[in-house]
């Protein structure tokens, strides 16, 4: 049973899975069946996660007696972790925002050309959900603290500039770094460039800004941005949320520094979870979910993505 669910997890859908599943046993095995047996299980994991990520961010009560964890041990020294949304499409509610995180070891490997080390990001795990940030932030903590973070020297938090995710990063991780993914500020830079330059020049003008901005001299940007701009009119809507987006993250952007510390300056690594837990298996042509059955299967993949498939053994 538990190779039938893993299949129905894993394969992009429940009906290619049923095949698959009776070329390999020549069992016969319908589609709906199959369904029904993910979902259940999913069901009950999603239910058991709740459960373990209220319990350990729930204040005991004085009539129960305190059992201290010991803090897992984290897979390296520095950790990176990053939060996002993906939309999937609900019946009978439209598109609604699954919220994903990423938790990764961050090393360091020498790159092979130069031999100069870089960091790399890997042994990845997840956590995703139709929650809103109030029932999230457990599970976000939770995935956390199972990947060592309370015994990590380095905590890392990159995302982009969505005010939600800095909020729960301050919520759950006293000590932390926080990094503004370079991908998005860069998107910032183009927006402010092409609103008054031609293509061309704005290239030009960008990568001077991206110059600036890796050496963290960010007040010569700024003042770069507004020689672009007559001092006698307003800044553009579009410019001027653009300013206000870095000016607001403008201590997450100490590129210089973090480089220098050999750490990572990107969210690909949320970018690539969005798309391989929901986007992969959930967000194919036509595909419509319940909200249990979406509930199910972000649970599952979570688990089989993070490799503890074997937490399904109860279920299954």
């Amino acid at each position: 049973m538990g190779q039938a669910v893993r299949l129905g997890t894993e394969i992009a859908s429940y009906e290619r899975a049923s095949r698959f599943l009776q070329e390999l046993t020549g069992v016969s095995f319908s589609k709906s069946s199959l369904q029904r047996l993910t979902v259940e299980v999913g069901k009950a994991a999603a239910v058991q996660a709740t459960q373990v990520a209220r319990a350990m961010t729930q204040v005991p009560s004085r009539e129960e007696e305190v059992v201290w964890r010991k803090p897992p041990q984290p897979p390296s020294e520095t950790i990176s972790i990053s939060a996002d949304g993906v939309m999937i499409h609900l019946r009978s509610e439209g598109w609604k925002e699954v919220k994903v995180m990423s938790v990764s070891a961050v090393t360091q490997v020498a790159d092979a050309t130069t031999n100069a080390l870089k960091p790399m990001l890997s042994q990845h795990s997840y956590c995703a959900g139709l929650w809103d940030v109030a029932s999230f932030t457990p599970h976000y903590w939770a995935e956390a603290y199972r990947r060592g973070v309370e015994r990590a020297k380095s905590t890392l938090c990159i995302n982009d500039g969505a005010v939600w995710i800095w909020n729960m990063a301050f919520q759950c991780f006293a000590q932390r770094i926080e990094i503004l993914d370079w991908w998005h500020a860069n998107q910032r830079l183009w927006e402010i460039a092409l609103h008054h330059l031609s293509a061309q020049e704005a290239a030009l003008w960008v990568h001077a800004r991206q110059g600036e901005m890796a050496a963290s001299q960010l007040r010569r940007l700024f003042r770069q941005v507004r020689l672009l701009f007559p001092r006698s009119q307003p800044l553009p809507k579009v410019v001027r949320e653009a300013v206000l987006y870095l000016f607001h993250n403008r201590r997450r952007m100490d590129y210089a520094a973090y480089r220098q510390a050999g750490f990572p300056i990107g969210s690909g690594t949320i970018e690539s979870a969005c798309k391989t837990v929901v986007q992969a298996r959930m967000k194919l042509a036509g595909m419509r979910w319940s909200r249990v059955g979406a509930t199910a299967m972000l649970t599952l993949r979570s688990l089989s993505l993070s490799d503890r498939w074997h937490e399904l053994a109860a279920f299954c």
